[in-house]
């Protein structure tokens, strides 16, 4: 068994600025993609299994303050990604009454974006792309956020927000989400049910 020891600390009352404050400053459209990645080789993302329910997925977000989740199946295979989008939309309540359930019914799997569903930007691809580069293809893809993936060996390596960009650069990141029904693309084009 490993012992572990506390670290030594000091006073802050002479300390004045924060380190890497002027590098965030120059942080714009034309900075690397890759600055605004969530790299899985450092940080280990959220995972949840297919068969867990749709509020748990909720409270776990909550609880580690992430807007997605990377859904695995019982072989911890990648199977697709849920994100805080999908559990707002009207998307859950359709499914739960096309499927005969209540809300809380619902697993992810019933709702996640499922992987045959999703699009992925190359590692490679992504180390010579621009920020600017990256909100150009989030918005094409109407997607909020972008899988990072090794073709090599076909890894899912990280992932890239909308909302990260956003807080990175410090201003709203307007993504278009692309219908994926019939009735989302007259939602969106006539506001919701509101038809004339």
């Amino acid at each position: 068994m490993h012992t572990y020891h506390e670290l030594k600390t000091v006073s802050l009352e002479t300390f004045k600025s924060l380190s890497g404050s002027e590098s965030a400053e120059g942080i714009d459209l034309n900075s690397p993609a890759e600055t605004v990645m969530t790299d899985f080789r450092h940080v280990r993302p959220l995972t949840m299994s297919l068969n867990e329910s749709v509020n748990d997925a909720t409270q776990a977000m909550r609880k580690v303050h992430v807007r997605s989740v990377i859904v695995t199946d019982s072989s911890d295979h990648f199977r697709g990604i849920l994100t805080v989008i999908d559990l707002e939309s009207r998307k859950v309540l359709s499914q739960a009454t096309s499927l005969g359930l209540k809300r809380e019914d619902l697993s992810i799997k019933d709702v996640m974006i499922p992987r045959d569903k999703l699009r992925g930007v190359p590692l490679a691809v992504l180390q010579q792309g621009s920020i600017g580069d990256l909100l150009k293809t989030l918005q094409n893809e109407g997607s909020q956020h972008m899988l990072v993936v090794n073709p090599d060996n076909e890894e899912i390596c990280g992932i890239i927000s909308a909302s990260e960009i956003a807080r990175k650069l410090q201003v709203p990141v307007e993504i278009n989400l692309q219908a994926t029904s019939f009735r989302e693309l007259v939602d969106n084009l006539f506001g919701r049910g509101e038809v004339a």
